[in-house]
């Protein structure tokens, strides 16, 4: 069947790539400005000239044969746990914006309380599986001890799988070191990390410290490459994704030999650069089509793998947000991403959070996943006997088989409209953006905080407040 996101890809292509970046890797390098980095490839026997490290292909295909097909994320309420590399599609919400736009338009810095509120939000909504370490990042808390801060909150506020920092060697020690305080131990995956590679060809030394921390634990971590093609990567989707490839393989590598069998999801990316202005391109077919391959890269290399969510270069909830939000999240949900971040909440290029877009992409997200469930084919569902009583002249509204199911048969949007024109004119409330603040309201005013053991939060607030005393 035809792929028509990429009609001329087959598995000579992804060999293409694979041996281009294996090339790379071998001829080039990737840098690790980290002495802890450094030193691990040197024990095992990895060329390093200065800060560049070279790979082999043997050194590689070692690697990739030791990250699993499929793990298991614990929460701290079981029935929350979640399975990456199976048929699912896990969702978590935007990462990392620094700013909020407000439903006039306007812009303010993030706060702390955005984070509970927000993670208030991810709680409610059933389509999200995990929330994420830097729903926003907030101005009003020092930035060095900030992801103390917002994982307090992601922990009380929800009891869905976590991420953790990879700011630096030092906050993935303290996530940690908080997710013992919440398990008494770790000894599975229950807390997600981050980590993104700097374009072209190498890590900054705190991700790469980072990695190294979570790694030893053995930690689930998204090793994640992108590029700006045209300015940091080429300006073609083929060079832009050996490039990023490349570096994205360099830290698998990183993370098995540290502990082979750490779970990693594989990720890459490349947003056009608009020429214009030189500014980075979030949402548009090229980032869809990067999504399409990725995901068979990610088949390629029998890891799990993550695409963007629902992105947008927008700064309002209207066409040009759903469009392109329904593209980059569709094009992940299609092509069988196991992972998406950003699903909900991001504008202009994940710089804001909205909380009026989390709602309408709360609902975006859950007609993704209606859409992903398998057709059920049954005795029942053919309704044959039902058809054959009804013939031609039948009315099947008020049968039993249809009371039976007309609660769960069809998606139901929370925000979207679907009435006839005269009832829509008579609307208080007819602008989705109108309808979604509306609802935001309901959503934080009906929150109920999730059960945690009094002496387990009190033990997680003494350890930030001293953390906080020592920097």
């Amino acid at each position: 069947m035809l792929n028509r996101a990429i009609a001329n890809f087959d598995q000579k292509i992804l060999d293409q790539i694979h041996h281009f970046s294996i090339e790379i890797l071998d001829e080039t390098g990737i840098r690790f400005p980290s002495e802890q980095a450094l030193e691990v490839f040197k024990k095992h026997g990895f060329r390093v000239d200065g800060e560049t490290v070279f790979f082999t292909e043997k050194q590689v295909e070692q690697a990739l044969a030791t990250v699993p097909t499929q793990f298991k994320v614990h929460s701290r309420n079981g029935n929350r746990s979640i399975c990456i590399g199976d048929d699912g599609y896990v969702l978590a919400p935007g990462y990392g914006p620094p700013f909020i736009i407000k439903a006039d338009g306007s812009m303010r810095q993030a706060v702390l309380d955005d984070v509970s509120k927000f993670c208030k939000l991810v709680q409610m909504a059933d389509c999200l599986d995990f929330n994420s370490s830097i729903v926003v990042q907030p101005n009003d808390v020092p930035q060095e001890t900030a992801h103390l801060d917002i994982l307090l909150e992601t922990i009380c506020m929800t009891d869905k799988p976590l991420m953790g920092s990879s700011s630096s060697g030092k906050a993935a020690k303290e996530s940690l070191a908080l997710a013992k305080i919440l398990w008494g131990k770790i000894d599975n995956p229950v807390m997600i990390s981050l980590v993104d590679s700097l374009s072209p060809l190498q890590y900054a030394s705190e991700m790469a410290d980072a990695l190294v921390v979570y790694a030893e634990a053995g930690q689930p971590l998204i090793i994640h490459s992108s590029c700006s093609m045209g300015t940091t990567g080429p300006i073609t989707l083929a060079g832009s994704l050996v490039l990023s490839n490349s570096a994205t393989l360099a830290g698998i590598c990183l993370s098995q030999i540290v502990n082979p069998g750490t779970p990693v999801i594989y990720g890459l990316g490349g947003s056009p650069t608009e020429m214009k202005t030189g500014g980075y391109i979030n949402a548009s077919p090229e980032d869809a089509k990067h999504t399409a391959i990725v995901t068979a890269l990610g088949s390629y290399y029998k890891i799990p793998c993550r695409s963007q969510g629902a992105l947008t270069e927008s700064f309002s909830l209207d066409y040009q947000a759903g469009m392109e939000s329904t593209m980059m999240l569709t094009s992940g949900a299609l092509s069988g991403s196991n992972v998406c971040l950003h699903a909900t909440g991001t504008y202009g290029s994940m710089l804001a959070m909205s909380y009026e877009k989390v709602m309408a992409d709360v609902d975006l997200c859950g007609a993704i996943k209606k859409l992903l469930q398998p057709v059920e084919f049954s005795e029942d569902t053919f309704a044959i006997e039902l058809i054959k009583e009804m013939g031609a002249k039948g009315n099947y509204l008020m049968q039993s088989h249809t009371h039976k199911r007309c609660r769960t048969e069809f998606y139901i949007p929370d925000l979207n409209i679907r009435t006839n024109h005269t009832k829509w004119m008579d609307m208080d409330q007819r602008e989705m953006i109108d309808r979604a603040g509306k609802l935001v309201k309901q959503q934080l005013d009906q929150y109920q905080k999730p059960d945690i053991d009094p002496s387990i939060e009190k033990d997680l607030v003494t350890f930030i407040t001293r953390q906080k005393t020592e920097t």
